[in-house]
């Protein structure tokens, strides 16, 4: 196959260049500019579209006939995602399951936090998974990864009051000495107190994560009537990671501001996407558009959802969020519409942008998995494209 006429978006650069990008048994051979157009299979013309890797979501629920979570395989494609890191959907007891079902049948690459709880977030609805303590069991989680290396990448801990009633600070500790034992990050979700997240923040080291990291849901977020929390430049300081995880309360415009004027930009930008959070993520690209809409540059977007997330959980070494020979040929080819544009976060704050991003085609393993362009002979995938 050949992508040819692009603006190719390298995170390793981070820059973009007019080039091609030759793909064969599903790996890309090469990004130049000018290839030669003749003595491919397929074609697909990026004309006027940036060619990126494909966008890799760092919190996502997609442990599929769970009730939280979202198909990868439906999903994905018409949002460019062909890296899913599941934010804790599985806990020990229902791994191997998630396992099975998921991990690894499904098209699209997944990987994974534990959950501290073995229960996993069988429910938002119902009940938090915390608020029995018995089942955050800490050898059963180490067991769990150890069993799984290959497909975990760290552990999981929603610690906040909804989830864990009075259990939260607990649970913390507990995930905390998990990821110590199995040398893995931590990822923590903020939400109501408790925890203060002051607390939550001096409990994490560098490499970790604490997601959510825009909410303004209640008074426990990481700003405070416009000011940044002096814990939050600390840990940044110290390395500790930040992801928006938008999903159905994690974004709140103000937040993000203030995190902006304080010189803190999330580490990574995703989704949050899950069964009940359709209705404001709308797609990867979507969220991604807010945050052009707040000044960050193209190119920094970009990296936070390809090349980002992607070493955090070490899939770069595969070179999963790049365009390096030999990588998996999964790309997004994304249309920059430069018009104004509406947005709208999750505490129902509007603003606007100038421009916004949206899903054109999707390359998975080297076959287009998506493709949202109008049908005409410029736009189609057979040799006559050329």
């Amino acid at each position: 196959m050949l992508v040819f006429g692009g603006q190719v978006f390298d995170p390793e650069a981070h820059s973009r260049s007019l080039a091609d990008v030759e793909i064969a048994d599903g790996k890309i051979l090469r990004v130049a500019p000018a290839l030669p157009r003749d003595g491919y299979d397929a074609y697909v013309d990026a004309s006027g579209l940036i060619v990126s890797p494909g966008l890799v979501d760092f919190h996502s629920h997609v442990f599929a006939g769970q009730d939280l979570a979202v198909d990868p395989d439906v999903w994905g494609p018409p949002s460019g995602t062909t890296t899913f890191v599941d934010a804790g959907s599985a806990g020990a007891h229902l791994f191997g399951a998630f396992r099975r079902s998921v991990i690894d049948s499904a098209d699209s690459r997944v990987v994974a936090f534990l959950n501290i709880s073995t229960i996993g977030t069988t429910s938002i609805l119902l009940s938090g998974e915390l608020r029995t303590l018995a089942y955050s069991d800490e050898d059963a989680c180490v067991a769990c990864v150890e069993a799984n290396r290959d497909r975990i990448v760290g552990i999981k801990v929603r610690a906040s009051g909804d989830v864990a009633g009075a259990n939260g600070m607990e649970a913390l500790r507990r995930a905390r000495r998990v990821a110590d034992r199995v040398s893995l990050p931590l990822m923590v979700h903020v939400g109501p107190k408790l925890p203060e997240v002051d607390d939550i923040l001096d409990l994490l080291r560098p490499g970790d994560i604490m997601t959510h990291c825009c909410t303004g849901l209640g008074d426990n977020g990481l700003a405070l009537e416009g000011e940044l929390r002096p814990s939050a430049l600390a840990a940044q300081e110290r390395g500790i990671r930040f992801d928006v995880g938008h999903g159905m309360g994690g974004f709140d415009v103000t937040v993000a501001r203030s995190m902006f004027a304080a010189g803190i930009v999330p580490d990574t930008i995703s989704t949050d996407i899950h069964a009940y959070s359709t209705h404001t993520v709308l797609s990867f690209p979507s969220v991604l558009s807010k945050f052009l809409a707040l000044g960050l540059p193209l190119e920094d977007v970009l990296s936070r959802a390809t090349l980002g997330p992607a070493r955090i959980v070490g899939l770069d070494r595969e070179g999963v969020g790049t365009l390096r020979p030999g990588a998996p040929a999964d790309l997004a080819l994304l249309r920059l519409v430069a018009e104004p544009s509406a947005f709208v976060d999750t505490r129902e704050h509007d603003f606007t942008g100038s421009e916004r991003l949206e899903t054109a085609v999707t390359v998975r393993g080297g076959a287009v998995v998506f493709d949202g362009r109008p049908t005409t002979p410029a736009t189609s995938t057979d040799r006559n494209s050329s």
